[in-house]
């Protein structure tokens, strides 16, 4: 797909270059890394579906979808009807299923709600013995923050776990209560924090009332002091009705003002959001023209070794689904017959193969449909758009100002 980028100058003067998305063929640039072969990533769709490994490098329990919290734009609120519910004894079989479908160890075991720290006693019974049994194992929790303690604390530093703390700075009141409102809570974070330097951050979502990178950093900063990790999770996708209608519908001057926030933060401080590794990373498919046949899903839950799974066996398109409806695609115990056939690759959407952006946004979310992917899609688009113009701004001192498209009949092989 060929798109004719205009830029404009310092000194005011235009220019212009095709840019071919597929190929990642910027014209102009030399592709000094360029590599000699790719690998192709398989296209899941619901004729397609795709199998999942028995040695997964990403392993991900869903403890259950039980939250403190209610937050406005949650992805998962759509799916709790769904989630299983499961008791101690399931994690006592669950880590005896393991030695049944698990071949190897993983390089990473996430561990999801709902809000994880709701299932506190589970996972206290869970990690040590997954630690015992993958001791090279990264652990991860991702938390609210809400429910920190020194016997919490002390365990998270006995066992190395890494955290993310799902917090939108001055956006916080889409998600629900504030714990740096409240004294003891934020006392915790901030004890997390010295404590567990360099193993937390703050992961941040974007959303139509909370999008100005700038004012978010400063509200962090104001709170918890200049250091202050802070990642983007994304912008808001649509999962729902309410969101849909909500805050994660931008009109299109709010789409622009989040592009050019974005485009603006990536080149001011580009280890703000982790901003300047995506950057790098549109800049590496340039110079190593890398083809958009090699490239799987964002989230990466199309690759056979990510696995999503929940205490009980249940495979699942991903953790922010649930195992009672449409989205449970097996069980570990007859794991050949999994069959990811809920999601569909970006290679299958029209719209992905001819937007410009496809090498930054993969697909957006794969499992999403119809008006709920559509604005999704529109609200993924700004801020890659803000990338791609930082990446090309730092390679040639031009401002991206229009990009125009041919749009011929096309497949993911052109």
């Amino acid at each position: 797909m060929l798109h004719t980028l205009t830029f404009e100058a310092e000194d005011g003067s235009i220019h212009t270059a095709n840019y071919n998305a597929h190929t990642s063929e910027l014209e102009g640039l030399t592709g000094a890394d360029e590599r000699d072969e790719w690998p192709v990533a398989p296209r899941v769709s619901a004729a397609t579906p795709l199998g999942k490994s028995r040695a997964p490098r990403v392993l991900k329990i869903q403890l259950g979808l039980g939250c403190n919290f209610s937050c406005s734009y949650c992805s998962q609120a759509h799916q709790i009807h769904e989630a299983t519910v499961s008791t101690l004894s399931d994690v006592d079989a669950f880590l005896i299923q393991l030695d049944g479908w698990m071949e190897g160890a993983p390089a990473r075991i996430e561990l999801w709600g709902g809000e994880p720290f709701v299932y506190w006693a589970k996972i206290k019974r869970l990690i040590p013995a997954l630690h015992e049994r993958f001791p090279g194992a990264d652990f991860v929790i991702i938390t609210n923050g809400s429910m920190f303690n020194r016997e919490r604390l002390d365990w998270i530093i006995e066992y190395d776990i890494q955290l993310g703390i799902s917090h939108d700075g001055p956006g916080q009141p889409l998600r629900g209560p504030d714990p740096l409102n409240n004294p003891e809570q934020r006392n915790w974070i901030e004890t997390v924090l010295a404590e567990r330097k360099g193993a937390v951050g703050f992961n941040v979502v974007l959303t139509r009332d909370n999008y100005d990178l700038a004012a978010i950093r400063d509200w962090f900063a104001q709170r918890l002091g200049q250091d202050v990790p802070i990642g983007l999770e994304g912008v808001v996708s649509t999962y729902d009705a309410a969101t849909l209608l909500g805050s994660g519908r931008f009109e299109k001057s709010d789409l622009n003002a989040l592009s050019q926030s974005v485009f603006e933060m990536a080149l001011d401080n580009p280890n703000a959001f982790g901003l300047g590794e995506r950057v790098q990373g549109f800049i590496q498919s340039l110079k190593e023209r890398r083809p958009v046949t090699t490239l799987g899903q964002k989230c990466g839950m199309d690759r056979p070794e990510h696995i999503a799974v929940d205490l009980r066996g249940n495979v699942m398109t991903c953790q922010n689904t649930g195992a009672k409806g449409q989205h449970k695609i097996g069980h570990v115990e007859a794991l050949e017959e999994v069959a990811l056939d809920t999601s569909t690759h970006f290679a299958h959407r029209e719209n992905c193969l001819k937007c410009p952006v496809v090498q930054l946004c993969q697909g957006s979310c794969m499992f999403l449909e119809g008006a709920f992917f559509d604005q999704s899609c529109k609200n993924e688009f700004a801020l890659n758009f803000g990338i791609m113009r930082a990446a090309l701004f730092q390679m040639s001192g031009m401002v991206l100002t229009k990009i125009e498209s041919q749009f011929p009949e096309v497949n993911i092989d052109d």
